[in-house]
């Protein structure tokens, strides 16, 4: 038996192990490389992508306005109280008619009645008994069951396309309270009837105002504009005119006759 010769060689089982960690570690050299190629094709052709945004403005003027009133009346009887608000409502009727809008525009809405109950000062002890009559004493206001008032409302509300009237009758509604009617006037509203039908055009104008700056921009950069990829939409600005407020959930102003709609729409073009 050779014993030098045993001692001189490696173990079966270690040259085998060798043997195996050499071939995972080929096949792992293998993988990295083709991760690494499949890298760096996929950032050298990646298509080339240009974000621009647009916009578009456009003035419009308000073609309905709407306005709200509120009367009310006050009375201990119910009755009393109904047929009070009844005469004042008649009144703001007659003031409209003559004023000239006619009652197809003119809507009177149901009436609300609130009770107003009656509060009472009650006197307690420290334990907060208020039959006791010694010790130290205290005193409270608690409401009772009882009624004091009935308080009875009703909304009057008018959409017109009649600009000048409606306003002149917001401002002059609360003469009638020297005729006894409580009265609340509202500021009247500013709407534009039509607005569906512009934001399309207003974004297909913003649309082809990013399509111009992105040519602009890739003609100045001796490229060539592609396909476009997405079109994103932002929110609607309405500001009165020469007004330039933004809000991230858009503005629609009712305040004013004459307004400005804004739209911003955002795009990706590839870049051949």
């Amino acid at each position: 038996m050779d014993v030098s010769g045993k001692s001189g060689s490696l173990p079966r089982k270690m040259i085998v192990s060798l043997q195996i960690g050499g071939f995972f570690f080929a096949i792992a050299n293998i993988i990295c490389v083709a991760i690494l190629a499949y890298t760096y094709m996929c950032v050298k052709y990646e298509p080339k992508r240009l974000e621009v945004k647009g916009s578009a403005k456009k003035a419009i003027v308000s073609d309905t306005i709407t306005w709200q009133g509120t009367i009310t009346a006050r009375n201990p009887d119910l009755v009393k109280a109904y047929d009070k608000l009844k005469s004042d409502a008649d009144r703001v009727a007659e003031f409209l008619r003559k004023a000239g809008l006619p009652d197809k525009e003119v809507t009177f809405s149901a009436i609300t009645t609130n009770k107003i109950f009656q509060r009472e000062v009650v006197r307690t002890n420290a334990s907060g008994d208020s039959s006791a009559n010694t010790g130290a004493v205290s005193t409270a206001v608690v409401q009772t069951n009882k009624i004091e008032m009935y308080v009875l409302t009703q909304n009057i509300y008018i959409e017109s396309h009649d600009m000048d009237k409606v306003p002149a009758v917001s401002r002059s509604a609360t003469t009638l309270i020297k005729d006894g009617v409580e009265i609340e006037s509202n500021s009247p509203h500013y709407l534009y009837s039509k607005l569906s039908e512009l934001k399309i055009d207003i974004l297909a104008e913003a649309t082809r105002d990013a399509t111009l700056r992105a040519k602009q921009i890739v003609t100045n950069a001796n490229g060539k504009l592609g396909r476009l990829v997405e079109a994103k939409m932002g929110v609607m600005q309405i500001n009165p005119k020469g007004v330039s407020e933004v809000s991230d959930t858009g503005n629609n102003d009712t305040t004013s006759y004459e307004k400005e709609i804004m739209a911003v729409v955002t795009v990706q073009f590839e870049l051949r």
